[in-house]
């Protein structure tokens, strides 16, 4: 067959070992694609390993592959990460970030809780909205061919924030009001490898956040487009900084 179905797999196994897979894993290869035993499949991992697997059986509605090979991905020196700290949107938009965002090729996703947010979620509920936020990435890897899962922060307040401004080369603020174009600022810094954009809510940033991160060496960025909704912007100036810095490079995780 030439179509091979990506399947994500949380723990690795050895070779020749069976695993058991997962009820909607299994639901989807037996029952939407049909498979049958022997047909071959690619599994791959958090860790970015890549498998080579079987269709062993299915037993009970629940379908067990095999491991025949393993590919390891090397984690270092792959290029430039970005990383997204995203504003919590209202509703189910923030379902669309991590969708597309993970699709376009961020690393890394940062949840934050500023000034101006609507959405601020309980802690209690914080581990529902984690599991789901995951389900949806590693979806979307599957559906786009990323071997790599993205990093999911903990949902952060704007004070925590701003301290991890010091793991990054270089933070983007887009700013509806008067700002520096993103393409000045990324000129004047060609050689960054840890890019850190965030986005504000639907309210739009609180004129103390800009100076707070204006004095932890951030920049605010005007974008050469209409204002976007939050949703939106995080997905556009993704796209843009990888245009500008001439790379489209996701296969790295090497973020703290």
């Amino acid at each position: 067959m030439s179509f091979i179905p990506r399947i994500f797999l949380p723990d690795g196994f050895a070779d020749g070992e069976e695993m058991a897979l997962d009820e909607p894993t299994s639901r989807y290869l037996s029952q939407v694609l049909r498979l049958e035993t022997g047909a071959p499949l690619m599994g791959f991992d958090a860790g970015q390993r890549v498998f080579q697997l079987r269709f062993q059986k299915l037993e009970n509605r629940q379908v067990w592959v095999q491991k025949i090979s393993e590919e390891s991905k090397s984690l270092e020196g792959t290029g430039r990460q970005i990383a997204l700290g995203q504003s919590l949107p209202k509703a189910a938009k923030f379902d669309l970030i991590l969708r597309q965002g993970t699709e376009l090729g961020v690393q890394r996703f940062i949840p934050m809780v500023t000034r101006r947010s609507v959405s601020r979620p309980e802690t209690s509920r914080f581990d529902h909205k984690q599991d789901r936020w995951l389900k949806i990435m590693v979806e979307a890897c599957r559906q786009s061919g990323r071997n790599d899962v993205p990093i999911l922060d903990p949902i952060r307040d704007w004070a925590q924030a701003i301290e991890l401004f010091q793991e990054f080369d270089l933070v983007l603020m887009p700013y509806e009001k008067e700002a520096p174009t993103l393409r000045t600022v990324l000129e004047s810094h060609p050689k960054v490898e840890r890019v850190l954009a965030l986005v504000g809510p639907e309210g739009g940033w609180d004129p103390e956040e800009i100076s707070e991160a204006r004095d932890r060496g951030a920049f605010p960025v005007h974008l050469p487009t209409p204002i976007l909704r939050t949703e939106t912007a995080g997905l556009v100036i993704t796209a843009m900084i990888q245009y500008e810095l001439g790379e489209r490079i996701f296969q790295t995780r090497s973020f703290t």
